[in-house]
């Protein structure tokens, strides 16, 4: 399935974070951990999209990029985040020695920045596609896309 939410300023993106909601509410309802999978240009807005998403579950963490850190984690009544950014990951072997595969879909919620290096240790379920893609400096298209079969 496929939601498309098209030419949007940063103060209009309720619309999508209900989409996200309901998505990741129904994978946790089946006991499934859902890894949201971000793609988008550098500076497209993928860690402040994460950061307004996630800060509406009354998380009292400061939610910031993880780029020198590469995951953090986030606690909120809700759900456990693990928000990871391998921005800085050149190379698989750096990945492997980390163990993050072992988070991954396998407790909370996994929202991974730049995540295509990982593919090989990604698992093949519960997979929620987030693109962002830049209209203007104050507008962005964002496409959010799942499984239908895996939530009903």
């Amino acid at each position: 399935m496929k939601a498309s939410f098209l030419s949007l300023r940063e103060t209009e993106l309720n619309p999508v974070f209900l989409s996200l909601d309901q998505l990741v509410d129904q994978f946790l309802k089946k006991n499934k951990y859902p890894v949201i999978l971000i793609s988008g240009a550098m500076g497209a807005g993928k860690t402040t999209f994460i950061r307004e998403w996630y800060s509406r579950f009354d998380t009292i963490s400061s939610i910031n990029s993880p780029t020198f850190a590469l995951y953090n984690i986030y606690d909120s009544p809700n759900f456990r985040l693990y928000h990871f950014d391998l921005y800085r990951i050149k190379v698989l072997e750096e990945l492997e020695e980390l163990g993050f595969e072992e988070i991954w879909g396998k407790e909370g919620v996994s929202a991974i920045e730049w995540w295509q290096i990982a593919e090989p240790y990604l698992p093949k379920e519960n997979r929620i596609y987030l693109s962002i893609d830049s209209d203007s400096i104050e507008v962005r298209s964002y496409t959010l896309e799942w499984s239908e079969k895996e939530i009903q």
